[in-house]
């Protein structure tokens, strides 16, 4: 069988599982959105200076929201910490005829395939919403916009999948909290600096500079590859358990 064919065959066979992880997530995309879109209209409506706490909340909240767009949650997401369902996942896997590289790949296609579709409906509940938001950004500016956070959203799955099929389920949970606290620093430390992610991209497309395009969505192929090897050395090298 072709790889190609093999990758699409054992994503599609996951998925099965995971129709009603995926309608989860989707729940929450769209609940957080309207959220969101909330948010983002009382932060246009207002003078920035006045808008601080608003403004760093939804910079954690996209920073947090478009890498998680690619965990489905499901059961398994749920039981990771108490009974590693994931290395056992992988165990199994681990007992028939399939490359390692074949699991990381289709693992690697469902964040492909998910945070696109689920990052568009989030970002476009917004603007449908939140009129100051369609009056700075044509469609292709927002097009532009939704892009640069898929292609963030990627960048950060290519840790998520790591650590997802290279680690035990308690230290998935602990990294992952890790990642979750940073963030937060991470928005509130830029906004010391008078820096807003969410707004400050919405203004470098506003301006017109879409020349973000292509370096965003090049860095972000490069952490996808460079994910994808160091989570294929680290399953060849760690130890699994049924």
């Amino acid at each position: 069988m072709p790889r190609w064919r093999a990758v699409w065959k054992m994503a599609g066979f996951s998925w099965r599982g995971e129709w009603k992880g995926f309608l989860l997530t989707l729940a929450l995309a769209l609940y957080v959105g309207w959220l969101v879109s909330m948010m983002l209209g009382d932060i246009m409506q207002r003078d920035r200076d006045s808008a601080t706490s608003l403004e760093i909340v939804l910079d954690w909240m996209y920073l947090l929201l478009f890498p998680a767009f690619g965990q489905c949650m499901n059961r398994s997401s749920f039981r990771i910490m108490r009974e590693d369902v994931f290395t056992r996942q992988v165990a199994h896997w681990r007992t028939l005829p399939i490359p390692l590289s074949t699991i990381i790949q289709a693992r690697l296609l469902r964040s492909i395939l998910l945070i696109p579709v689920l990052g568009v409906i989030f970002v476009l509940l917004q603007y449908s919403v939140t009129a100051e938001f369609r009056e700075l950004l044509s469609p292709g500016g927002w097009l532009a916009f939704v892009w640069i956070w898929i292609c963030y959203g990627l960048a950060i799955n290519a840790l998520l999948i790591w650590l997802e099929l290279g680690c035990s389920g308690k230290w998935y949970m602990l990294i992952y909290s890790v990642v979750m606290l940073v963030s937060g620093l991470l928005a509130g430390g830029l906004k010391l600096f008078d820096i807003n992610l969410v707004n400050g991209t919405i203004d470098q497309i506003a301006a017109g500079h879409y020349g973000w395009l292509p370096a965003v969505t090049l860095l972000s192929a490069l952490l996808l590859f460079a994910g994808y090897r160091l989570t294929l050395r680290r399953m060849q090298h760690r130890a699994y358990h049924f």
